[in-house]
């Protein structure tokens, strides 16, 4: 049986200790495993077995507790706001209810180290090829029922607004999301990208489209599915929950919702492929968009590209060793893409 342990040591191997040293304390894999340790055995009850360890804009570890019950315990960056954290779990608890494949909370937010962790059930499921078309009709159906579902609950739950921030006089780039991208040390040579994030920002807060509660890291990698390869039987990463214009959650996850950074080749979406989602999405939504509302479908779009092709730029030049392409990703996806590629039918 793999310990905690060992699982935190193969983590820091391949990514570095970054994340560890800023919210544990420590990169020493032992004193890692048992604060997250004692935190289940403090809020929950011991561990028995540690299932893995993930970090990425946080660590995530999952168990398997005495009992049998099997729970995921998230331990959020410093910047987290533990009352935003704990409005996104009742709207969790809300759309479970409705039928939604969402973990249960287990755990309030609470401090742990210098981060905040919360803690959920383990769905379990297995994965799948979000480009497959039949895995994007059933992502783009499952993203319409969570905005159909949150509706009646926009403006009752403060979520927070949408990342990356339409509001003009913001500035362009707020703290990355991961401690490993540095924008400001890698602005040379990205004078396109932020040109291209300008644009399109101003043009998706031109628009009033009212706002839903949207899942804005809809991708294939935040869900699990049955033996099928279709049906989601789980659902993550919930601390995306947050407001903003449908055709802005749409756009948004058009974007990314084959991507997963898990497989040993990571697949993007092309045009075709988005175009496909949006598609998809209408025919969930019984109703295609109108003129108006598909407008901000393509900047919204390209303002997440713009993001993500800034963190790919950061790795190029400040971290090279990651092996990040030069060309290809994000980047790749924002030289090619040609104008209005989500506006037009």
């Amino acid at each position: 049986m793999t310990t905690l342990s060992t699982l935190v040591a193969e983590s820091i191997a391949a990514r570095g200790d970054d994340f560890e040293v800023a919210v544990f304390g420590s990169s020493t894999p032992d004193l890692v495993a048992a604060l997250l340790e004692r935190y289940c055995a403090e809020h929950l009850t011991p561990v028995d077995e540690a299932l893995f360890y993930r970090v990425s804009v946080g660590a995530v570890a999952a168990f398997v507790l005495a009992g049998g019950r099997r729970v995921v315990v998230k331990v959020h960056r410093w910047n987290a706001d533990k009352i935003r954290l704990a409005a996104v779990q009742r709207v969790q608890r809300h759309l479970r209810a409705e039928g939604i494949p969402a973990p249960t909370p287990l755990v309030a937010p609470t401090a742990l180290g210098a981060g905040v962790a919360t803690a959920e059930e383990h769905l379990g499921g297995r994965t799948a090829r979000g480009l497959d078309p039949a895995v994007r009709a059933a992502l783009a159906t499952q993203l319409h029922r969570i905005v159909t579902v949150a509706s009646t609950i926009v403006g009752v739950e403060e979520v927070g607004g949408s990342t990356p921030a339409a509001d003009t006089d913001a500035p362009l780039w707020g703290e990355p999301h991961d401690l490993k991208f540095d924008f400001a040390a890698s602005a040379a040579g990205a004078e396109w990208i932020d040109d291209l994030a300008r644009a399109a920002r101003t043009r998706v807060a031109s628009h009033r489209e009212p706002a839903v509660i949207g899942h804005l890291d809809w991708r294939v990698e935040q869900c699990a599915f049955a033996d099928d390869g279709v049906s989601i039987v789980a659902i993550y990463d919930w601390d995306a929950l947050a407001l903003a214009p449908e055709p802005v959650v749409v756009g948004q996850a058009a974007t990314q919702f084959g991507i997963d950074w898990r497989a040993p080749v990571v697949e993007f979406p092309t045009v075709a492929d988005m175009r496909g989602f949006v598609h998809d999405y209408e025919i969930a939504r019984g109703a295609p968009f109108t003129f108006a509302q598909r407008d901000p479908l393509d900047p919204a779009s390209v303002a997440l590209t713009c993001y993500g092709a800034r963190c790919q730029h950061s790795l190029v030049t400040l971290n090279p060793e990651v092996g990040a392409p030069a060309d290809g990703w994000w980047i790749g996806s924002l030289r090619t893409r040609p104008d209005g590629a989500l506006t037009l039918r």
